[in-house]
């Protein structure tokens, strides 16, 4: 699937070989374990070398809204003469969009808009008046409203010519381009909801974004959450580097980014942040559990995405959080709700093998005091495996590409095998392993999972795929639709 993952994996796994606690749940005592702190101190290390090529990582746990952890590795500077440390400030990338989602609700609760408000009723001038009746909030932060992202042309805009875009470059690009899908139907994650959701915000509070970022989010909290437009320029934010051609490579900050992206934070800060978040202090309980709550589709289908939230399952653990990122994952923000535990992983570097989605995988582990699962344990091999096949196709996306995927079963076998369509290859694919309620789960990245999805009448129609624990990726919706 990601051989940077697979290179990672294998990295990592010496760590969890030996000297585990047994796999029973993780205490939920307020510090961590002497044990547990040598192990995530061995991965942040091993992280930075053995051809990683990462310049930088922070990782931070929180319990009960504590910080109980919080360390750097690396360096912020390419010369490598400013070590991580905890009052730096690291990228969020798209974990902006739970922040935005967040500062959404607030304006519900406030009675500024309701998430059934369309796109006409809160932006009047939208370009398209066909699409804006048809769009809500509600599908804005599900990504499932059907806009194309916009990612791929007004990023490839500026990288071009350095101008960066207004309010009339995203205007212009949803003028030309038609919807991927009716609002609704269908699951594409885009950057494009989240954009036009930040000028929303401005437009019904009359506020800047930073300054509804403050007055909802920073000033009751006493959290600090910048815009990078804010910090590119403090000697505390780190660099960027992205690993090209077998060299780490500095790269600008993109400081005009907001509502999708664009925010910065200490490790620490977004640790702490799940718990005024779930806690009442920023919006109330039962807007932070509407949020966690999966979106379905008009047929039914579970999509695994919440209101600017990936939700999941890690190791038996509920989680919920958000990821960011480009090539490879930049920062990772999970929480566990039933363990009152939060994990974050932030590093400075794209594109190289270490993915920190994989990174807070070993973390979350050693925190629970887990190993490395075995999945061949409790492995079911007898199951009705015949609604499961078929071929599987998505949307292009620029994450996530548009390479359709086809579960097969081979004679005398009792496994599935998922594959890419093209398999050019010719390899058997994935070898999955049942873990019951339409759960399977693979060799290469044990705490991954796929899990199939079935419509309003119990048929399976779409497979998501749940990368250590939290939704990620595109939907995959079956052919016969």
């Amino acid at each position: 699937m990601n051989l940077f993952r697979i290179i990672l994996i294998s990295a990592l796994f010496f760590v969890f070989a030996c000297g585990n606690k047994a796999d029973s749940p993780a205490d939920k005592q307020t510090e961590l374990d002497a044990s547990a702190i040598t192990k995530i101190d061995s991965i942040g290390q091993k992280y930075l070398g053995s051809g990683l090529d990462v310049m930088g990582i922070n990782i931070a746990i929180a319990r009960h809204g504590k910080l109980v952890y919080q360390k750097g590795f690396g360096y912020i500077d390419s010369v490598r003469t400013k070590p991580v440390s905890n009052d730096q400030f690291f990228l969020l990338a798209s974990i902006s969009k739970l922040v935005t989602a967040t500062m959404v609700m607030k304006l519900v609760e406030e009675k500024k808009l309701s998430l059934d408000n369309t796109l006409f009723e809160l932006l009047p001038d939208y370009p398209n008046e066909i699409q804006a009746k048809k769009i809500t909030v509600r599908h804005l932060l599900t990504h499932t409203s059907g806009l194309k992202d916009y990612a791929q042309v007004i990023d490839s805009a500026y990288i071009k010519t350095g101008a960066e875009p207004v309010k009339e470059d995203y205007y212009q690009f949803f003028r030309e381009n038609d919807l991927d899908f009716e609002p609704g139907t269908n699951f594409n994650y885009s950057n494009s909801g989240f954009r036009l959701l930040a000028m929303i915000i401005e437009k019904l509070s009359g506020n800047t974004y930073a300054d509804e970022l403050d007055r909802i989010i920073n000033n009751p909290s006493g959290l600090s959450l910048k815009l990078i437009a804010e910090r590119a320029a403090d000697e505390k934010t780190t660099s960027i580097f992205n690993f090209k051609d077998g060299e780490l490579v500095y790269e600008p900050h993109w400081t005009w980014i907001k509502g999708d992206g664009g925010l910065t934070a200490t490790a620490g800060d977004l640790a702490l942040f799940p718990f005024y978040w779930s806690d009442g202090t920023l919006i109330s309980k039962a807007s932070y559990n509407e949020m966690c709550t999966p979106a379905k589709l008009s047929n039914g289908v579970h999509t695994g995405y919440g209101l600017g939230v990936r939700t999941g399952k890690f190791e038996g653990e509920k989680c919920v959080g958000h990821t960011g990122g480009n090539i490879s994952t930049w920062a990772v923000m999970k929480y566990y709700p039933e363990l009152e535990t939060s994990v974050v992983v932030m590093v400075n570097t794209d594109g190289s093998p270490a993915d920190a989605l994989i990174i807070e995988g070993f973390v979350s582990l050693a925190m629970m005091g887990k190993s490395v699962p075995d999945l061949t344990k409790n492995e079911m091999l007898n199951f009705e495996y015949q609604p499961y096949l078929g071929d599987y196709k998505t949307i292009r996306n620029l994450y996530y590409g548009s390479r359709d995927m086809s579960v097969v079963k081979y004679e005398d076998d009792p496994h599935l095998y998922l594959y890419r369509i093209p398999n050019v290859n010719y390899t058997k694919g994935l070898k999955l392993y049942y873990k019951g309620g339409h759960e399977f789960a693979y060799d290469e990245f044990p705490m991954d999972r796929i899990i199939f999805e079935a419509d309003s009448t119990g048929q399976i129609k779409a497979l998501n795929s749940y990368w250590n624990g939290l939704r990620k990726g595109g939907m995959y919706v079956k052919y016969d639709q």
